[in-house]
């Protein structure tokens, strides 16, 4: 008796998932003979999946061009993994039926004796390590979200009774459940990493210099702040976007002001320290009033060489409580820097009426300056506004002498970046001879 036609799975029904006719990789239907021949030669079928979820979110959010070349740029990133960790013979293809897939088959060993199973797990393991920072660093510009990639595997016995197709079909569904379950287990155990780091305070901070523009001397620190060195939170960006997902940007951003006013202890008393906070930790009643106040005077740090950096579409977004706040702070001589003025989302006129002792450029007004007349213009006018309302201009990010002396050339006060020194454990003197 035939198979009922509901059940059957041909290939002819899946062509039109699996074709796309722009992406340079393989597809089911193309490799659908040499994968079903892994099947008959060995008795089973192995693959790993890598889900990308943010493709899809990144095609609502901008459109199907840039899922196209987030699609291409991740295709390139597996199929350099393929070339590094894995052999030819095995097979990678796109999987486009329910999110966003590539999916590996693993040929057969060539040697009887290696046991493929005892080393699947290991494989997905070095996978993960090769590819996440690169997916991260992809997809980061546009999602604003920590990009891990689901990676999971399965294997499935060939079985006569079963069609080819499905059999290969649930061994990818299978493979999906693996890692989507992998990927909420590594979720966890990154939350716990997090809830360590914050209970143990095992925050670092490092200090970057910031440079006047015109005589090159040291005004300034920006005290920044590292996790474990060994681990993914040693990157403040990665350990403050945890931190958002699982609700303890206040906790962490607390260690993290906490260790940083610690580490400055060493610090000249005549030289100011920049530390950035978020603006819901300005009302923190551990760290204000009568409180600060003691603390900076056990520190031997004078509350007038204090600067709170502050992002300010953060600030806008809690603005009449953000500004009573201040308020206490400025009180005993501290004064409040707008961060990353510029970066395309500030209410700039809500920002001059918190009247901030400083206000930074972001870096993407000062990438290749000397080389935009409209962010010349930009800053220009920025500089004029600033100073009218009695602000100091920090330009932050400048990497290259040109952009230095075109910065200096429009007016700018203060700088910093790479081009001045790294950021290091103990603030260094800056030696004027490297750059300029």
């Amino acid at each position: 008796m035939s198979e009922p036609q509901e059940h059957y799975i041909s290939a002819e029904i899946y062509k039109g998932f699996y074709y796309n006719r722009d992406l340079d990789t393989s597809t089911i239907i193309k490799e659908y003979g040499s994968i079903e021949a892994i099947l008959h030669q060995s008795r089973f079928i192995a693959c790993l999946t890598i889900q990308i979820p943010h493709l899809y979110r990144a095609e609502y959010q901008y459109g199907s061009h840039v899922y196209n070349s987030l699609l291409a740029q991740t295709n390139t990133i597996l199929k350099e993994l393929k070339s590094l960790l894995f052999r030819e013979e095995d097979i990678l293809i796109v999987d486009m039926v329910e999110v966003d897939t590539f999916v590996l088959f693993l040929s057969p060993p060539r040697d009887n004796n290696t046991q493929l199973l005892d080393h699947i797990e290991s494989m997905v393991q070095r996978a993960r390590r090769q590819i996440e920072d690169k997916i991260f660093n992809l997809f980061y510009p546009y999602t604003k979200q920590y990009s891990k990639p689901a990676i999971g595997y399965a294997l499935i016995i060939n079985n006569p009774m079963v069609n080819n197709m499905r059999l290969i079909m649930s061994l990818v569904k299978q493979s999906k459940r693996v890692g989507e379950f992998l990927a909420e287990q590594q979720k966890y155990q990154s939350l716990y990493q997090l809830q360590k780091l914050i209970l143990n305070r095992e925050i670092r901070t490092v200090f970057q210099a910031i440079i006047d523009i015109n005589s090159l001397e040291v005004i300034g620190y920006e005290a920044l702040s590292r996790g474990p060195a060994d681990s993914e939170l040693n990157s403040p960006l990665l350990m403050f976007l945890l931190a958002t997902e699982f609700g303890l940007t206040f906790e962490l951003d607390s260690i993290c002001r906490k260790t940083a006013f610690e580490s400055a202890r060493h610090i000249d008393s005549g030289i100011k320290i920049f530390v950035n906070t978020l603006p819901m930790t300005i009302h923190d009643p551990e760290f204000r009033g009568q409180y600060l106040k003691d603390l900076l005077e056990d520190l031997k740090l004078k509350p007038e060489n204090v600067v709170f950096e502050v992002n300010e579409a953060l600030a806008i977004d809690n603005y009449d409580l953000f500004k009573g706040a201040l308020k206490d702070y400025s009180d005993i001589g501290i004064v409040h820097a707008s961060d990353d003025i510029g970066r395309g989302h500030a209410d700039l006129e809500r920002i001059l009426e918190l009247a901030p002792g400083y206000m930074k450029l972001d870096i993407s007004m000062v990438r290749d300056i000397d080389q935009s007349f409209i962010k010349q213009q930009m800053v220009k006018a920025m500089i004029s506004l600033a100073h009218n309302i009695s602000s100091k201009i920090i330009a932050e990010g400048v990497e290259r002498k040109e952009e230095y002396l075109m910065l200096k050339q429009l007016g700018v006060d203060y700088a910093q970046g790479y081009l001045f020194g790294r950021p290091s454990e103990k603030p260094v003197p800056f030696d004027k001879s490297l750059c300029c």
